[in-house]
């Protein structure tokens, strides 16, 4: 896997961007939601003949703010308390629904990123519609796995890519698509001045190891 930049750096303009209808309140509903400004590349997948949108959120905050509102149940001007977690997933997955609905072509999310000040969360699909099913899940899972990923608060990663599937794994069932593979390999990147550290934090244990890895697209 080639070095990445630091997530300061690494957007492109999109080569393809295919404008669909309704996509436009979709997005107004992630910024309002979400605290964010949203950006968007739309990929037409002819081969089944539907739209994959790769969606970033850019929060003017660091994550511990978003963890410690999603963990008190009080995000934003949102009082649902106990539902907090469930509400996040449910609110991507209407929104999503009524894009469905005014749009030409089936939409689903292909790519996640969440961009905070101190760090980025790179979420990919796994299945249909999996981003939006496991946004809550993947949320609580950070929360819980925060002070071993980040060395007991020492070092904060600048990139966090969920999930990321060890090398043999993709050999030799290229179109298996776990749907509990979220919660079981992530991918980190550490600032290290002129260099980056890469790990892999290994949820079951909370340990990290240092090991090749590449994103499962």
């Amino acid at each position: 896997m080639s070095s990445p930049n630091k997530h300061n750096n690494r957007y492109r303009a999109p080569r393809t961007y295919v404008a669909t209808d309704g996509l436009d309140d979709f997005l107004k509903v992630l910024e309002k939601y979400f605290f964010a400004t949203a950006k968007v590349q739309c990929k037409q997948d002819s081969k089944n003949n539907q739209m994959d949108l790769v969606i970033h959120l850019h929060h003017n905050f660091g994550i511990a703010e978003c963890l410690r509102h999603f963990n008190d149940g009080d995000w934003g001007a949102y009082n649902f308390a106990e539902e907090c977690r469930s509400n996040i997933s449910s609110s991507l997955q209407k929104a999503l629904a009524m894009l469905n609905r005014e749009s030409t072509y089936p939409t689903d999310i292909l790519e996640l990123s969440l961009h905070f000040e101190d760090t980025s969360i790179i979420i990919s699909r796994l299945y249909e519609h999996s981003i939006p099913q496991q946004a809550s899940n993947i949320l609580t899972a950070i929360g819980k796995h925060f002070i071993y990923f980040t060395k007991g608060l020492t070092e904060m990663p600048y990139e966090i890519f969920v999930p990321v599937f060890e090398d043999s794994s993709i050999k030799n069932n290229a179109e298996s698509k776990p749907k509990n593979g979220y919660f079981d390999y992530w991918g980190l990147y550490y600032d290290k001045g002129q260099q980056h550290e890469a790990l892999i934090y290994y949820l079951n244990r909370k340990k990290l190891y240092e090991e090749s890895i590449f994103l499962f697209e």
